[in-house]
């Protein structure tokens, strides 16, 4: 019901989907079946410079999160020029296309859902037969997106102080930035970053959804079906559906992550607070 891992950059590895339609890709699972998730497609994905992947489309939706580097991303018919803290949902159907510039190897976080097939099962990516990667384009401008699911986000956005910082559901002295969700434009998944102040923890609680967390800063004591780890950067972890989760920052420093929630949150009952439930039912024994 859940999982704790970390990305090492040796498990970057050519993906077999890509064979003949890429050039210096590679690719690093971090949640997939294998670590017993059935929404969740989660990945660290790599173009060397210059690299390319060919013009396709997913029968899945997928999202980004550029972690390091530059690239030239093709989304529909139009062409941005996307760096660290760039982000973009595309969504089940959209032709897009990646090549990396010519000065360093791209990084980003990618999360696909619902989950793609594994190598050797039904396909579920289609590549376009008389296209390519494109070679330039403008710098992203959000101003004028032409309609695509495109944004930014870095840490130098989050408000200083106690501005901007919510205090609800147990929880206080956290940031959280919705990055991509449905009110963003995406149907299967959201995307989300938080930061947890030193001394700042939720507690024990559930959820009917899978969540991913990847841990960009700090460290965190996270507490999953009774177990303790101790995550810092590059760590991931896993929480399935029903799985109990608890999470603390009790270091100096504040701690950060991306979280993926797939697939999206029912309308009522996202949270499932233990000790809230617990009371509930003394009020109701008491009433």
């Amino acid at each position: 019901m859940h999982h704790f891992g970390h990305f090492d950059g040796a498990a970057l590895a050519n993906h077999p989907v890509y064979e003949g339609h890429s050039d210096g890709y590679r690719q690093a699972p971090l949640i997939d079946h294998t670590a017993g998730s059935v929404h969740t497609g989660l990945s660290i994905a790599e173009l060397t410079p210059g690299g390319t992947i060919a013009p396709h489309i997913h029968s899945y939706e997928e999202s980004f999160y550029i972690l390091s580097g530059e690239a030239i991303l093709r989304v529909g018919d139009h062409g941005y020029r996307i760096g660290p803290g760039d982000l973009g949902a595309l969504k089940v159907g959209t032709v897009h296309a990646w090549r990396a510039t010519d000065s360093a190897s791209v990084r980003w976080l990618q999360m696909a859902a619902p989950q793609p097939k594994p190598p050797g099962k039904e396909r579920d990516t289609f590549f376009l037969k008389s296209a390519s990667a494109p070679t330039d384009a403008p710098r992203l401008d959000l101003t004028s997106v032409n309609g695509n699911l495109l944004g930014h986000f870095d840490v130098g956005q989050i408000p200083p102080g106690d501005e901007g910082r919510i205090e609800a559901g147990g929880l206080k002295g956290v940031f959280l930035k919705w990055l991509i969700d449905e009110k963003f434009g995406a149907r299967h998944h959201r995307l989300l970053f938080i930061e947890y102040l030193p001394g700042v923890s939720i507690g024990l609680h559930d959820h009917t959804y899978e969540e991913a967390y990847f841990i960009l800063s700090g460290e965190v004591e996270a507490t999953l079906d009774g177990k303790r780890y101790r995550a810092k950067a590059g760590d991931v972890l896993w929480t399935g559906v029903g799985c109990v989760h608890a999470f603390a920052n009790t270091g100096r420093e504040p701690v950060r992550w991306l979280e993926t929630f797939s697939p999206q949150p029912p309308q009522e009952n996202v949270f499932r607070f233990m000790a809230d439930w617990e009371q509930r039912a003394r009020e109701l024994e008491g009433s």
